[in-house]
């Protein structure tokens, strides 16, 4: 298998990853956007089934959680996360994810004092979990990126492969863990990791053919490069991420659904993304796009807003497309950063580009999110239904659409990364296993 012509690591060197756009907020219990999230996976390191912990079932209701002795972090840390983000003055985004532990809703209303929580330590590495009802969404909550060892106040140590060491004029730099024993570093361990920041996604490719880079953005790599997919470097790897068209008009919004070619579109783009026709997985309906949509009746242009990231640009352009042969006006606006986007105000659009990464890998954290946008309560009932019974084919039809939001596609990661580095993936919840990354 051919590999890209690159001139040898020196020893040393360090472990240069590239990076679109610069991290908003490093804490990994209350960050929201994708690239501070990633950081974060190196730096702090959650719970892991068979890896650092054994998260055992005692019964339908109770999960107890052995945490390996050489893991950097206690039962009490992880116990007083949960209460954390269950404590309402602390505003965690992460809430509604810990609601059925046992006493979690009274103990959020101020009724009960957190000792009487579903949680309890029993041993320095050992604590259980009670849970209202059965669920088996509690094993990935428990392994979730926003658990991690803390104090009663939130103030969350290192305890990752990783540390922060500095901020350079092309991004942040970290140095391995003195602390971390999971996996003891040698001579081979990559001690550095870089991360680059490149927001010219032309100059990707030539970067990593430099040596400038050893890894590169595995959200942005562009379908004009799908040749490189022969070569060793090439990895691939499906993404969690879910592109949604957030619609203010439910017109608009019928109408997208019916004549938005989703499938032609990820033929066009080399298959970089993964048609859906559900919010909450990978799921084709069988609806089969109809060719020739009829004529809008609009007097007002349809305003579209998206932010300025491969391959955000081409769906947008597809969707224009299809309005405009509709004979309706179209008037595009982009945004240049995430953060920008993420806190402007998009009232005034009829349409926004809207992506959602689920907080754990469940499909209640997709329906969590999106359900808060159905206000019909009898098909709310019906999904609390299909959830009880575990009918997971009716409940990813139930989700072909919200009052607003309908589904595009699930995104991929596909990156270059040196053959020399072994140990270095991007896992399926989009985050980053450098724990035991080595140089050959």
């Amino acid at each position: 298998m051919k590999t890209m012509h690159r001139t040898a690591r020196k020893p040393g060197d360090p472990l240069k990853i590239e990076i679109d756009t610069s991290p908003i907020r490093l804490n990994p219990l209350d960050t929201q956007d994708y690239t501070s999230k990633m950081i974060c996976s190196i730096m702090y390191e959650s719970l892991q089934d068979g890896y650092n912990c054994r998260i055992i079932r005692k019964d339908p209701r109770t999960c107890q959680v052995d945490i390996h002795p050489d893991y950097l972090g206690d039962a009490e840390g992880v116990v007083q996360t949960i209460i954390y983000h269950l404590t309402k003055e602390n505003q965690s985004p992460h809430l509604g994810s810990f609601l059925n532990i046992k006493q979690a809703v009274p103990y959020v209303k101020g009724l009960v004092s957190s000792d009487q929580l579903g949680v309890n330590v029993t041993g320095e590495k050992r604590f259980e979990v009670t849970l209202d009802e059965p669920s088996d969404e509690i094993e990935s909550v428990l392994q979730s990126s926003f658990l991690i060892p803390a104090t009663a106040g939130g103030d969350v140590p290192e305890n990752g492969p990783y540390r922060f060491k500095r901020t350079f004029e092309k991004g942040l730099e970290f140095e391995r863990n003195p602390q971390y024993k999971m996996t003891p570093a040698d001579h081979r361990t990559v001690q550095t990791i870089q991360f680059i920041l490149n927001d010219d996604l032309e100059k990707s490719i030539g970067l990593y053919e430099a040596n400038q880079t050893d890894v590169t953005c595995h959200t942005q790599f562009h379908h004009s490069n799908m040749r490189y997919r022969q070569y060793a470097d090439f990895k691939e790897n499906h993404l969690p991420m879910l592109f949604t068209f957030k619609v203010k008009d439910d017109m608009l919004r019928t109408f997208i659904q019916h004549y938005f070619d989703k499938q032609k579109l990820a033929g066009d783009l080399g298959h970089i993304i993964t048609p859906t026709d559900s919010l909450i997985g990978i799921w084709e309906s069988g609806r089969t796009p109809q060719k020739d949509p009829p004529l809008l009746t609009k007097e007002e242009p349809v305003r579209i807003v998206y932010a300025d990231y491969y391959p955000n640009g081409e769906i947008i352009e597809r969707l224009a497309d299809l309005f405009r042969r509709a004979g309706a006006d179209v008037s595009v606006s982009q945004v240049g950063h995430f953060n920008d986007y993420y806190h402007m105000d998009k009232s005034g659009f009829d349409i926004e580009l809207h992506l959602f990464l689920p907080a754990y890998m469940h499909e209640l954290s997709y329906i969590k999110y999106f359900i808060r946008d159905i206000s019909d309560p009898e098909k709310k009932k019906t999904i609390i239904d299909a959830i009880g019974s575990e009918k997971k084919k009716e409940l990813f039809g139930l989700f072909e659409n919200t009052t607003h939001y309908c589904p595009i596609c699930f995104g991929k990661s596909l990156y270059l990364q040196d053959p020399c580095i072994e140990g270095f993936s991007v896992k399926t919840d989009g985050l980053l296993s450098v724990h035991d990354v080595k140089c050959r």
